[in-house]
């Protein structure tokens, strides 16, 4: 039997090792944190129905969250610990909250989606049916996990995963966007973006943004209207939260190929 979690840890900690762990004793003390959160991820993801956000989808984010920081090694001459440990932990875990069973509190049919007690979820849908309730979830999932909770700056990776949905709708009030965050979303639109199979992808990401009730279908009536107008949506909707990560990017040859890619299908 295929074991996809293996492949997937397998695949993570090869783009690791060839972009930022050997940079110093620090940077690989941080590396082998990342790994067992990578493997905590993976595990969980591996058992999610959403058509979006499943294992394939967090191996590719946290893949190019490994070359952003690699281009930010480039450009700067050096990473810290934190700031490994933080962006990682924060692009692992953003989506985390939207498979069901997941928190200690889920029970069944019961999914925690606030600060009150778990509330009865529909389970003739698939996981994508939780993704308003996402970023409080994952929140509530690193405070529950101790390895997380203790590894990482709790402050930086709930603002992150606050700010990391560019679909779902950023929280309204005072937010706080700091280098972590704005890294964490432009990663999540450039990993749709430059999907080996974009098409393919971009499906996936509509009927699980449909299911979930998001698609505004006084903008996309339908998944053809939606792919016919979604390169017009990105240039004007979700190219100012990537642009100076797409410059950062262009700081490897790795990362100018993902840029390359996605520019391909637009």
């Amino acid at each position: 039997m295929i074991n996809f979690t293996r492949i997937a840890k397998f695949e993570f900690e090869r783009v690791l090792s060839e972009s930022i762990e050997y940079q110093n004793n620090e940077v690989m003390q941080a590396s082998d944190i990342v790994k067992n959160m990578a493997l905590i991820a993976f595990t969980r993801f591996a058992k999610s129905s959403s058509l979006y956000f499943s294992l394939g989808n967090a191996l590719s984010t946290s893949a190019i969250g490994l070359h952003v920081l690699n281009a930010m090694r480039c450009r700067d001459g050096v990473v810290t610990p934190e700031q490994v440990i933080n962006l990682m932990a924060s692009v692992l875990f953003c989506n985390i909250g939207i498979i069901k069973g997941v928190l200690e509190d889920d029970d069944g049919e019961n999914q925690k989606i606030s600060a009150d007690k778990p509330a009865a979820i529909d389970h003739t849908h698939t996981d994508s049916s939780m993704w308003s309730y996402k970023a409080f979830r994952s929140k509530k999932f690193i405070q529950d996990v101790s390895f997380l909770d203790t590894n990482t700056n709790f402050k930086i990776v709930s603002r992150a995963i606050d700010y990391a949905d560019f679909f779902g709708g950023t929280p309204q009030g005072n937010i706080v966007v700091d280098e972590t965050a704005k890294y964490v979303r432009a990663i999540q639109i450039i990993s749709l973006m430059s999907d080996n199979n974009y098409d393919r992808k971009m499906v996936e990401f509509y009927l699980s943004a449909k299911e979930a009730g998001l698609i505004d279908e006084k903008i996309f009536k339908n998944l053809a209207e939606f792919r016919a107008k979604w390169v017009h949506y990105f240039w004007e909707r979700l190219y100012p939260d990537v642009g100076e990560e797409i410059l950062l990017l262009r700081e490897t040859s790795q990362g100018r190929s993902i840029v390359s890619q996605m520019y391909s299908h637009l």
